[in-house]
């Protein structure tokens, strides 16, 4: 299979065929013999060679040996008659090798060989000598060739309507010629006239002729002074118009200038606009983040956060049993289930939320002051008197600690005096949270004391308990008034009582700080919004 080629028109590549491809020496010499010869130059002057080499040196390079064996075998001898070089050629061309093309294997017989170097040379050779007879480049595809053919159909069709109109132009001359013969002929005498600016010439016409051609001439005339005039009006008019484009002109580039200077100008506020925008968009985005915090911080109750206050069931198996107040989760109350730590945690947290709420509205205890000091808080009596109650108790047996728990007493009746003073600076300064009906006289509030009963449930050894109030006699120590069962059990039955009603006690004075926190959150809360 010869290798493909690129047609040089489209630059597609293109497979020769085998006519062409597989060419003999004996066809390559026919086809070159068949070419037209090169018209031979007029001299042999060194301008011509130099022309020559000129056309050589625009040739595509692949054409240019070609061309230059073409031009060495058609060009004439520089002296002696052009007759011997022509005579040369031809009986260079007037015999054919056979053995060239006999003793040369074709394709067909030999498959799977390529094609000889010098066949490929031979059929290169050829294509190279068509170009360079010819003002197309070879090779070309069967689209190309096919274009290549309806050009020179075309060309032809004009060339041969051209043609034509000559022809018919030649035969108008004629018989315009055999006519003036004829009236030549017929006339007796010949007359001829010199007109100014004809005089080279000879025109021959009849009088009535020539008297029209006077007349149409005198109209030519005047009719060219009136068309100078004209154009010299015209010329006028053209130099005010130019004048008149150049100021437009001028003006245009001005307008140009300051169309470009106000498009500068728009874009950069444009630019600015668009920063602009983009802060705006920023600060409206953190003014709603920060309309979305002051909500939610509004809607935030800091001291509900810090003093949950609530309440659940003594016992939560049990369907009667009653309910304990919680702050914080801590059971306030509740004696024997709950345990002295968990109170006096409890105590501690009521302590501190006592006194911030008393320093956020301004009311100063006149008699107490509350120290919270967590599960160890305590209150002390204001001066004269220095006095220090303990807001914890313990299930510890010692003299010391049992003589605490008896400060206890007074120390839970000093906090609930505290809340009562806090309660009237409330109504004097008419606060919301201080207009509920809540009834605190002395160790009671709403008819419940304040004061733990006694330590019924702890196994009492001394005898020294019962004496100083803090708890009832045991089983194994007998009642000074001889009797034994049904007394203790009904100092069973007024311990229980009286545990339930100090549970509901503590229970009353969470409700009552529960009520202030929700109350003076509101407040607070109706003040910002009026502020804002």
């Amino acid at each position: 299979m010869p290798p493909a080629q690129l047609c040089q028109r489209c630059n597609q590549p293109i497979q020769l065929d085998p006519s062409v491809s597989e060419i003999t020496p004996a066809q390559y010499s026919l086809i070159v013999s068949s070419l037209p010869p090169a018209s031979p130059p007029t001299s042999s002057s060194p301008s011509t060679s130099l022309d020559l080499k000129h056309k050589l040196s625009g040739l595509p390079p692949f054409t240019r040996e070609a061309a230059k064996i073409w031009r060495d075998a058609n060009d004439p001898p520089l002296s002696g008659d052009s007759s011997i070089q022509t005579g040369l050629r031809s009986v260079a061309e007037s015999f054919i090798l056979l053995s060239d093309s006999a003793l040369q294997p074709t394709s067909s017989k030999l498959p799977g060989k390529s094609l000889p170097p010098h066949d490929l040379d031979l059929s290169t050779q050829l294509h190279q000598i068509l170009s360079s007879n010819t003002p197309v480049s070879h090779p070309l595809c069967t689209e190309c060739t096919a274009l290549l053919t309806a050009e020179f159909q075309r060309m032809a069709e004009e060339l041969g309507k051209e043609r034509d109109a000559y022809i018919k132009f030649e035969q108008a001359i004629r018989k315009n010629k055999e006519l003036l013969e004829t009236a030549e002929s017929s006339r007796k005498t010949v007359k001829t006239r010199h007109v100014g600016g004809l005089a080279k010439y000879d025109v021959e016409g009849t009088e009535e002729e020539w008297d029209a051609l006077i007349k149409k001439k005198e109209e030519l005339e005047l009719e060219e002074e009136r068309l100078k005039l004209l154009l010299e009006s015209t010329e006028k008019e053209l130099e005010v118009a130019l004048e008149e484009e150049r100021l437009v002109e001028l003006e245009a580039k001005m307008v140009e200038q300051e169309e470009n200077d106000f498009l500068s100008s728009h874009s950069a506020l444009s630019i600015h606009l668009a920063q602009l925008a983009s802060t705006l968009n920023t600060a409206n985005t953190s003014l709603l983040l920060s309309r979305s915090l002051l909500v939610h911080l509004e809607s935030t109750n800091v001291y509900n956060d810090a003093f949950h206050i609530g309440h659940v069931p003594l016992l939560p198996l049990a369907s009667s049993s009653i309910t304990v107040g919680t702050i914080n989760g801590l059971r306030l109350g509740g004696r024997p289930v709950v345990e002295w730590d968990e109170i006096n945690a409890a105590w501690g947290l009521a302590a501190l939320c006592l006194h911030r709420i008393a320093e956020k509205v301004g009311c100063v205890f006149e008699t107490y002051k509350i120290v919270p000091l967590g599960s160890y808080s305590r209150v002390e009596e204001l001066p004269p008197s220095k006095s220090t109650y303990e807001l914890y108790a313990s299930s510890d047996m010692t003299p010391a600690r049992l003589l605490q728990n008896r400060r206890f007493n007074h120390a839970m009746v000093a906090f609930l005096e505290c809340l009562r003073q806090l309660l009237e600076f409330g109504k004097k300064h008419g606060k919301q949270w201080a207009q509920a009906n809540i009834d605190i006289c002395k160790d009671k509030i709403s008819n419940h004391s304040i004061r733990l009963p006694g330590i019924s449930s702890m196994p009492l050894g001394l005898p020294s308990m019962a004496i100083m109030g803090l708890a009832g006699n045991g089983p194994n120590h007998p009642n000074p008034n001889g009797s034994n069962g049904k007394s203790q059990s009904g100092s069973s039955t007024g311990d229980s009582t009286a545990e339930e009603g100090w549970t509901r006690a503590c229970r009353t004075v969470l409700g009552v700080l529960k009520r202030v926190l929700i109350m003076e959150s509101e407040t607070d809360r109706g003040s910002i919004s009026e502020q804002s």
